[in-house]
């Protein structure tokens, strides 16, 4: 028996042995119904009219929504990909569901265009959009002929379940993106969020820009064989590119720009001969595959984007945080893709090689970027035939040899970036170019020279010019104004001379203008019609965000500096009323600093250090209320320091110093809350410190030596928890240093108060500055003992570089914790009182015996860079820029900074005995070595001949005795001194030893000694005697060290104890010794044998 039973909202088929042929009839029975009621419905115009009749078979959408005919066709969906005619059909819901997206989104061709090549958060702009439009079918066939052969011909579920398996990879998403993406709804995919179907409901588009989507990308979307646009971008997708992408040979564009993938691109993807936009974008190093051959298979491909920044018109010009690292050489075979016109490598830093010279087929190229990698070899002269080239980047690469003269014929060209390679030539070897509509030209960072390319006064549409940092010399052309659009010009770091050209005035659009490290003079003049002016470097080119320094003028003899000159009056300062930077500095300005700066409101650098400014600091310079830097140091000005500075509210670096500034520090400084560098040092300041300094938060620099300043150093600055440098030294500051909390001062790395009056012990919470390098307490009257407490300052004290201690009244032994800070360089404990003896284990001086990793160090000599940042403590590599001053070579020496080389070591002028340490021969990058004044004895140990490194040293009145050892070959050492001992026998002659000093390296004292260069000859000896003799000293030299005499002081008072044991012990013992003459022999030959 067969029948229906109706349950609620559903049907469901009690079934017989006849059911599936039944079913099957009925099936064929209502496709053919449907399709005439179609034919018919088309021939009247009442096609909409006659589906909503038929949608009310209440009958047939019962049956095909049975649940066991669904899981059927969903199992069959899986499998073939597909559902055919005798194996049933999709619910009838997947067809209303197609009709509501129709309705909604109205042309599926209109949505596409909306979505398929968004490579930015921001709309694409339209000519980019249309030059990569998917070619899809037109649209012919009616809404209801679409569904009844999506009805016949296509199944839902395989597709559905390619998305859905993507969407179990992704761990989380924004604004619900995917929320509707389930299986219960899978037969309506074409409806689902950010998935555009075709005519046929294949998915034929997937943008998930911007989704923060998280997770990884497997193989799913490969099994979307029609998928024609695919946009990933903006994301935080952590995976490499699956393989299987490769099989959709349908697919146009490809943009996962802005996430965090890994590998490279894989090879298979020269299998998408559709592709015409494959953009890769930035995603970070983890990116460092080679770039693979095949892609040169894609003969569509119009957009290769494999760098960092998609920048098609060139007009960003901020550069990505992140880099990728794709390595190797770019493949030639990329040639082959002759519709590409934009081809970008920028910012993989690691892809090598010479740029292929088949690249010049490219003959549809738009835009061209090889910028930021690792190039080498010259450019090719066959980018001449890139006729259609708007854009090219070749800057930051190893290119080298000459510009070629091919490039210059490249009319269309806007965008040319050359800098930062190793270019040499002139610039341009022709007096003309094609290049009329060049905007922005960069030749900056290479080695060009000759004089200023005159070709370029013909690029009247030039805005941009950048040729800092070459060999250009001469003078600037006189007719430079012909540039009348530049808006951007730097020419800094040449040699070029003579005065600015007057016709500079007819750049009046110009806002930017970097001169600095030249040889130009003559005054300003020229510069009095750019009233657009933002930004003006005549200086020494070092930009806001360097300026950090110390004076260092002299220190690099091959510096290039302008000298401008002339008087700065206020109607000049008026003609610029838009400046924000203004660097005169390292010229030759004279007079008073004019009053109108205070009028320039938007300015926030002030430089006019290193000049011959006059007179005193202007009080309107406080109305500067955007202020940042204010540097006036090393001039001649005078009067006091003006309190409306305190006005400067966003102030950071105030330096006024090495002027004749006079009076009180103001106390209103205190309220400069973002101050973080204050140096008013070597002026004639007076007064105290006001303890408002304390107030600064913020500050790390506090420099204020050399000054008269008095009173004691303010508790409160150890409230100022971020300093890093405190100098106060050669002030007449008093009182002691123990009241400053140094637990609070935990990121000092500089303390420097030498030259004072101040006196007390030494600070022991000093300690705990774990970064401090330098400590420096020389000159001034702290007294008491160091405290001997290893355990404590062990972690802590680890970083200290400079110890200085010396002329104060310290006494009692040298602690040990002094001999095992590991990168001790300068250790000056001279003038002082110490006592005893000099310990025996040197080893934890691992900064005096790091010869092998000192940088500096090549062939004995030592060098000074230019560092763009020389001010900060820590320097660059080993170097440490504080001012310190050693006795070396007989005299005061003075240091701006040091270096890793500078190794020191000075202990004269105490009370120190015992003999010299075996283990000095250990500490190899000794260059000072001072002991004189000490009570040193026993011989000069031989291995300080292996102190290669040694340019001085001094032992002199001490106690030491025997021969001077024969020293080996010692390049460096030009000052010794071994005067005032009891040194005796013959002055080494081996290695010019006694011809490279003179009498007074061992007179006075050393009367035993002779032979050249002294006038006493020496007495010959046996030879082997003096061999034998030199031997057994070398020997004891090892022997006779400190452990030799702790054992014989140990072996001495266990001899007292036996001895006094015995005799108190044994009366006849005792009996003996107290009277020898009972014992003595009785004999008239007194201590003689009696002949027998």
């Amino acid at each position: 028996m067969h029948f229906l039973r109706r349950t609620t909202g559903r049907a469901s088929v009690v079934s017989s042995p006849d059911l599936p042929a039944l079913r099957e009839r009925f099936s064929m029975l209502m496709i053919l119904v449907l399709f005439y009621l179609q034919l018919g419905a088309c021939a009247v115009g009442q096609e909409d009219n006659t589906f909503r009749e038929i949608s009310r078979i209440e009958t047939l959408d019962e049956t095909l929504q049975d649940p066991h005919f669904d899981a059927l066709a969903e199992s069959a969906g899986k499998e073939h990909g597909s559902i055919n005619i005798e194996s049933g059909l999709p619910p009838a819901a997947s067809v209303e569901a197609h009709m509501g997206q129709q309705q909604a989104h109205g042309s599926p061709r209109i949505e596409r265009e909306l979505q398929q090549f968004r490579l930015q958060d921001k709309p694409v702009d339209t000519s980019l959009t249309t030059r990569h439009e998917p070619h899809h079918p037109s649209l012919k066939d009616s809404t209801y002929s679409r569904r009844i052969s999506r009805t016949l011909l296509q199944d839902s579920y395989g597709e559905a379940g390619a998305l859905l398996q993507f969407k179990a990879e992704i761990e989380n998403y924004t604004d619900n993106a995917l929320d509707g993406w389930t299986t219960g709804n899978r037969s309506t995919y074409c409806s689902w969020t950010r998935v555009i179907c075709d005519d046929e409901l294949h998915v034929i588009s997937l943008n998930f820009s911007g989704l923060s989507m998280n997770g990884t990308l497997g193989p799913s979307l490969g099994k979307l064989e029609y998928l024609e646009d695919l946009d990933l971008s903006h994301n935080f997708l952590l995976s490499e590119l699956p393989v299987e992408w490769g099989r959709l040979q349908r697919l146009q564009t490809l943009n996962v720009n802005d996430n965090f993938l890994f590998g490279g691109v894989p090879a298979e993807y020269g299998n998408m001969s559709s592709l015409r936009v494959l953009y890769i974008g930035v995603q970070g190093w983890f990116f460092d595959g080679s770039i693979p051959e095949e892609l040169g298979m894609l003969s569509e491909l119009e957009v290769l984007a494999l760098g960092t920044l998609f920048n098609f018109d060139a007009k960003q010009d901020y550069y990505p945080y992140r880099s990728n690292k794709m390595r190797g050489p770019i493949p030639k075979s990329i040639a082959n893709c002759t519709k590409l016109w934009y081809l970008d490598f920028f910012g993989n830093n690691n892809l090598t090689g010479p740029i292929p010279r088949e690249y010049g087929q490219l003959v549809n190229l738009e835009y061209l970027s090889f910028e930021q990698n690792n190039f080498t070899g010259s450019i090719p002269s066959e980018l001449g035939n890139l006729t259609n080239i708007k854009f090219l980047h070749l800057g930051n690469n190893a290119l080298e040899g000459e510009f070629p003269v091919e490039l210059a014929w490249l009319s269309e060209l806007e965008f040319l970036n050359v800098g930062t390679n190793f270019l040499t030539g002139s610039f341009l070897t022709v007096e003309s170019t094609s290049w009329s509509r060049l905007d922005k030209l960069l030749i900056d960072g290479n080695n060009f020279r000759g004089g200023f390319p005159r070709a370029v006064l013909a690029m009247t549409a030039l805005t941009q010019f950048y040729m800092f940092n070459n060999e250009f010399n001469g003078s600037l052309p006189e007719n430079l104004g012909q540039l009348a659009n530049l808006q951007d010009f730097s020419f800094r770091s040449n040699q070029l001379d003579g005065e600015l050209p007057d016709s500079l005035n007819n750049c009046t659009q110009l806002f930017r203008l970097d001169a600095a490290n030249n040889r130009l003079t003559g005054t300003l003049d020229p510069l009095r019609n750019l009233s657009l002016l933002t930004y003006m470097n005549l200086g020494s080119s070092y930009s806001s965000k360097h300026i950090t320094w110390e004076n260092l003028r002299g220190h690099n003899p091959d510096l290039v500096l302008n000298s401008f000159t002339g008087t700065l009056t206020d109607d000049v300062i008026l003609q610029w009323p838009l400046l924000q930077y203004l660097y005169l500095d390292t010229n030759a300005f004279t007079g008073p600093i004019p009053k109108a700066l205070g009028s320039l409101s938007y300015l926030k650098d002030l430089l006019l250090n290193d000049n011959d400014f006059r007179g005193p600091i202007p009080a309107e310079l406080g109305k500067l209320s955007n202020l940042n830097l204010l540097f006036l140091h090393n001039n001649r000005l005078s009067g006091p320091i003006p309190t409306s500075l305190a006005n400067l509210e966003n102030i950071v670096q105030i330096n006024l110093g090495n002027n004749s500034l006079t009076g009180e520090i103001p106390p209103e400084f205190g309220g400069l809350e973002n101050l973080m560098y204050l140096r008013l040092h070597v002026n004639e300041l007076t007064g105290g410190i006001p303890p408002e300094l304390g107030r600064l938060q913020k500050m790390v620099y506090l420099i204020l030596h050399s000054n008269n300043l008095t009173g004691i150093i303010p508790a409160s600055l150890a409230n100022c928890s971020s300093l890093i440098n405190i100098r106060l030294s050669d002030n007449e500051l008093t009182g002691t240093v123990t009241q400053i909390d140094f637990l609070q001062l935990r990121s000092l790395e500089s303390f420097s108060v030498n030259g004072n009056q101040l006196g007390g012990g030494f600070p022991v919470s000093v300690y705990n500055c774990m970064d401090l390098k330098l400590l420096d307490l020389s000159s001034n009257g702290f007294s008491g003992e160091l405290p001997d407490n290893y355990e404590y300052s062990q972690t802590v004290l680890r970083d200290l570089r400079v110890l200085g201690l010396s002329s104060n009244k310290f006494g009692g032994s040298v602690p040990g914790w002094i001999w095992k800070l590991p990168e001790l360089q300068v250790l000056d404990l001279s003038h002082n009182s110490f006592t005893g003896v000099w310990p025996t284990n040197l080893s934890g001086l691992e900064g005096f015996s790091r010869l092998e990793s000192s940088p500096d160090y090549a062939g004995g000599g030592s060098s000074v860079n230019n560092n763009d940042n020389p001010m900060q403590v820590e320097g660059e590599g080993r170097k440490l820029f504080e001012q310190i001053s050693i006795e070396a070579k007989g005299s005061l020496l003075e240091y701006e900074y040091v270096l890793a080389t500078l190794i020191s070591i000075d202990l004269s002028y105490n009370q120190l005995s015992g003999r010299l340490p075996y283990a000095l021969g250990a500490l190899h990058e000794l260059t000072y070595l001072n002991l004189a004044h000490n009570n040193f004895s026993g011989e000069i140990p031989q291995v300080v001949g292996d102190l290669l490194l040694l340019q001085s040293l001094d032992l002199s009145a001490n106690y030491l005795t025997g021969e001077i050892p024969a020293f080996p070959t010692m390049p460096s050492l030009g000052y010794l001194n071994l005067s005032y001992n009891f040194l005796e026998g013959e002055i080494p002659t081996a290695n010019d030893f006694s011809t490279r000093y003179d009498i007074s390296s061992f007179k006075p004292g050393n009367d035993q000694l002779c032979g050249a260069p002294l006038e006493t000859t020496c007495v010959a000896q046996d030879s082997n005697a003096s061999g034998s003799s030199a031997t057994l000293g070398d020997s004891l030299s090892e022997l006779q060290d400190g452990t030799f005499w702790r054992a014989f002081e140990i072996g001495t008072a266990i001899g007292v104890m036996i001895v006094l044991g015995t005799l108190s012990t044994i009366p006849s013992t005792r009996y003996w010794l107290l009277h020898p003459q009972d014992f003595a022999p009785r004999s008239k030959y007194g201590v003689f044998r009696e002949p027998t």
